[in-house]
């Protein structure tokens, strides 16, 4: 993991592809896209009945883990319509009542508010203004005393080695005063960002979060 200091706060950045805000015992998460494998055969598109499983199961294990005071989902949370894995969800939430859960809306976010508020989750629209720090799932107009922490992008590096060995892998991105994060979901693809001089990017591997020179 990564200690990285921003506004006089520090964010911890896991391999888990989330970020943990601990003054304030927030965890940040980015494009989860449940609910994206049932989408998609709905739509006609093979994927295996298990595609999903294992973005629940990570997230279990993260509020077990970490045992956060709040969790702020950066958009895409659930992708498109209501289907069957919104069940899933749902038992997933009701098994952490204790933690208060934000939903920052995203451009997938499109299903009613209202399921989302019985389950005790507050929905945002576009962004979240606190102390010092913008959250959003687009990257949007900043003002240069805040940090804009965002989704959405899906950032990826590619990484070579001497003997043509290369590898893509996600990323934190931090550009100036926007901190964009890696997708959390298994079932997103990756756009490969282009550093400029003063960037600084986290490639994220297995079991460690790694700065890139």
């Amino acid at each position: 993991m990564i200690q990285l200091p921003l506004n006089n706060s520090v964010f911890t950045l896991l391999p888990e592809k989330v970020v943990y805000k601990e003054d304030e015992q927030l965890l940040i998460i980015a494009d989860v896209h449940l609910g994206k494998a049932t989408h998609f055969r709905k739509e006609g598109i093979y994927m295996p009945t298990k595609a999903h499983a294992d973005d629940y199961e990570n997230l279990r294990h993260l509020f077990d883990k970490i045992q956060p005071r709040k969790v702020y989902f950066l958009g895409d949370l659930f992708h498109s319509k209501l289907n069957s894995e919104w069940a899933v969800f749902e038992t997933l939430i009701k098994e952490f009542d204790k933690i208060a859960f934000t939903l920052i809306k995203g451009n997938h976010d499109i299903m009613d508010e209202a399921l989302f508020a019985g389950l005790n989750i507050v929905v945002v629209n576009e962004i979240l203004e606190e102390g010092g720090f913008i959250y959003s799932h687009m990257p949007v107009t900043t003002p240069p005393d805040a940090i804009n922490i965002v989704g959405h992008i899906h950032p990826g590096i590619f990484l070579s080695g001497k003997a043509r060995q290369s590898v893509r892998l996600p990323c934190y991105h931090l550009c100036g005063n926007t901190l964009l994060l890696p997708a959390f979901g298994k079932l997103t693809g990756l756009y490969m960002i282009d550093c400029k001089k003063d960037d600084r990017v986290f490639a994220v591997l297995p079991s460690e979060v790694i700065e890139i020179q």
